[in-house]
C-alpha cells in the first residue's frame, strides 16, 4: 500500500498511536482535489488547491475511530526505488503529508503535537525552528536535513499546530537536485487551511 513510503516522524507518530501501516485501511475517501478545487481532512479541515504543481496521492482515514487522519500529496516527476522493506515504490521530486488528530480536548491535542515536534528534533538535523501565522492559525516549523539511512530525501520542512482539540503535522520533504523554496511552498499550503468553525485557532503552548 502507499503508506509504507512515509518519512521518520510520521512513522513515530504511527507508532505512538501503538499502530502498523499493515493496519491502515486501503480505502481511501473520494479526491476532490483536482475536480472541485478542494478536499476535506477529517470533519474540521479543508484544503484549498492554490497550487497545480501538487497531485494528491492519498485521503485515507488512518484510523478514524481513534480520530486519525492522513493525506498526501506529490510534486514533480518520479522514479523507481526499492525502500527498505525491499519494495519498489515511487521515488517523486518532493512529497508533502498530512496528519492530522481530531482528540476529545485540547490538552489531549497540546500532548500529541509536543511528542510529533520531539519526535522531529530527534530524527532530523534541525537548521531553523520559527512561529509563523498562516490563515488565522499559528504553527511551529521546523527546517532540517534528512539524516536518517533509510530516508531518499535530502531535506524538508514541518509545520505543527493546534486549532482546539485539533494537532496537525505537515511535512514537506524533497530530493537533493529540488530547486524550488520548500518553505514558500509551505507556507502558500497552510494559507490555505482551515478549520471549522468549531475548531477556534488556539495559540502554540509556551513550551513547544
Amino acid at each position: 500500500m502507499k503508506l509504507r513510503f512515509l518519512p521518520c516522524i510520521l512513522s513515530i507518530v504511527f507508532m505512538l498511536t501503538g499502530c502498523s501501516a499493515s493496519l491502515f485501511p486501503e480505502e481511501e475517501k473520494q479526491d476532490t482535489w483536482a475536480n472541485s478545487g478542494s478536499i476535506a481532512i477529517g470533519h474540521s479541515l479543508t484544503i484549498q488547491n492554490s497550487d497545480n504543481k501538487f497531485s494528491l496521492l492519498d485521503n485515507i482515514d488512518v484510523l478514524s475511530a481513534e480520530g486519525l487522519y492522513y493525506a498526501a500529496w506529490t510534486m514533480g516527476s518520479c522514479e523507481p526505488y526499492v525502500n527498505s522493506e525491499g519494495d519498489t515504490v515511487d521515488l517523486y521530486d518532493a512529497h508533502l503529508y498530512l496528519l492530522l488528530g481530531e482528540y476529545p480536548d485540547s490538552s489531549e491535542a497540546q500532548n500529541n503535537m509536543g511528542k510529533w515536534i520531539d519526535a522531529g528534533k530527534t530524527n532530523y538535523e534541525i537548521i531553523e525552528e520559527e512561529e509563523t501565522v498562516c490563515n488565522g492559525q499559528a504553527y511551529h516549523l521546523l527546517t532540517y536535513n534528512c539524516i536518517s539511512e533509510g530516508n531518499p530525501y535530502d531535506r524538508g520542512i514541518s509545520a505543527f499546530g493546534i486549532c482546539r482539540n485539533n494537532a496537525v503535522c505537515i511535512e514537506l520533504t524533497c530530493r537533493e537536485n529540488f530547486g524550488q523554496d520548500l518553505r514558500a511552498i509551505m507556507i502558500n499550503f497552510l494559507n490555505n487551511c482551515t478549520y471549522s468553525d468549531t475548531a477556534t485557532a488556539l495559540p502554540l503552548a509556551a513550551d513547544t
